[in-house]
């Protein structure tokens, strides 16, 4: 963005926020301009609906003062003909405000699709679910875990190295050295406890893509085969690698169900795939993108990954299965199913902080820990 529009970091910063916030408060944006637009919201085209939307974050989320919001958005949209309308919308927003949210329905409150909520909120009660969906809204950390450690920086809550970054507007890797992955401390958590089972040996990684997984295998394998199915992720990864200097790791672009491979590895990691709803603070997009049909899927596809990748342990080797979602037919069920329907394997306890651990497994709740949700469990192949 930088590079295109020649924003400051100040401004650079303002407009990555904007655009956070519009995508996270979307359903409670729609119901505080709505009821001022003369027109359904859902008969406009996209470039009003967005100015709408980003001229309502400025107001309610961001607190921007009213006339630099108003005027700001309006004179982006000018020479167009719905100019009128959306300062007029804008201005009875800035003037009113938004409705009263003490009786509006959950999900509109924190803006989380309704069949989630309601999901949520039978599993985990009200009072739990908010908690989750305040953290999913909060603005996260920007970290990794940094070589030599630097006492300049906040310390992570959970791994020996992981650090804080400032929040600059720019690229956080042009504030600290270049051999920083960045990632969520729940994603280093298990990946620095994969890394110490993957010691010396040989290393299958599923879902590979864009490393986050690979840059802490590789420092302690034999080698790491880095498999995804994304052509543009693996893209991304060989990007990584030649960053980082990734010396023992190669990437294979394929289909993790029908695996290339004919000989085993001594340990078989699997990030799989799912709907996200641990990260969503982070990925705040994904929440849009759930769905009964989502969660089905994703889990017909982590068992179809399940079966195969266990083809490929080696007897004594280790499998391990990894998401980032809070549902349980992703983790916990899909645990029990995998050992009512597989042969040869007996489940391995994770180590890890104790209190991310539970029954052998990392199970990670955001409001409760402070990092992105996250699950895991291993086996061992018998003899």
């Amino acid at each position: 963005m930088d590079e295109n529009f020649n924003l400051s970091g100040r401004d650079r910063a303002f407009a990555l926020r904007l655009l956070r916030e519009t995508t996270v408060w979307r359903a409670r944006l729609y119901r505080a301009r709505a009821r001022f637009c003369s027109k359904p919201l859902r008969d406009l085209d996209g470039v009003v609906l967005a100015a709408l939307r980003s001229g309502a974050a400025q107001l309610i989320i961001l607190r921007t003062p009213s006339h630099a919001a108003v005027s700001a958005t309006v004179s982006a949209l000018s020479g167009h003909r719905a100019s009128g309308l959306v300062n007029a919308v804008l201005r009875k927003l800035a003037s009113e405000g938004e409705p009263d949210t003490i009786e509006a329905p959950l999900n509109e409150i924190w803006s989380h699709p309704l069949s989630l909520t309601d999901r949520w909120v039978s599993r985990f009660g009200r009072e739990k679910t908010e908690k989750l969906m305040e953290w999913n809204n909060s603005v996260p950390d920007i970290g990794g875990c940094i070589p030599g450690l630097s006492d300049n920086l906040e310390k992570g809550l959970y791994v020996n190295n992981y650090r804080i970054l400032e929040r600059t507007g720019m690229n956080p890797l042009r504030s600290t050295t270049d051999m920083v992955y960045i990632q969520d401390e729940a994603a280093a958590v298990i990946a620095e406890v994969a890394a110490e089972l993957a010691e010396g040996g040989s290393v299958l990684e599923i879902g590979a893509a864009p490393g986050g997984k690979t840059h802490h295998l590789q420092a302690t394998a034999h080698y790491v085969i880095s498999l995804d199915s994304s052509f543009s992720r693996m893209h991304r990864w060989l990007e990584n690698r030649a960053r980082l200097g990734w010396q023992n790791s190669i990437p294979v672009v394929a289909d993790g169900r029908m695996m290339p491979f004919k000989n085993g590895f001594e340990l078989v990691f699997i990030d799989a795939p799912c709907t996200n709803t641990g990260v969503y603070r982070r990925r705040c997009d994904a929440r849009w993108k759930w769905s009964d049909e989502y969660l089905e899927n994703s889990v017909a596809l982590q068992r179809e990954l399940l079966r195969s990748a266990g083809e490929l342990v080696m007897p004594g080797g280790i499998l391990i299965y990894s998401t980032c979602s809070l549902e349980e037919e992703e983790n916990r069920l899909q645990v029990e199913s995998f050992e009512e329907n597989t042969e040869f394997f007996h489940r391995e306890n994770l180590s890890g902080p104790d209190e991310l651990v539970r029954d052998g497994m990392i199970c990670i709740f955001p409001p409760d820990h402070g990092i992105d949700g996250l699950f895991a469990a291993a086996w061992r192949r018998d003899q």
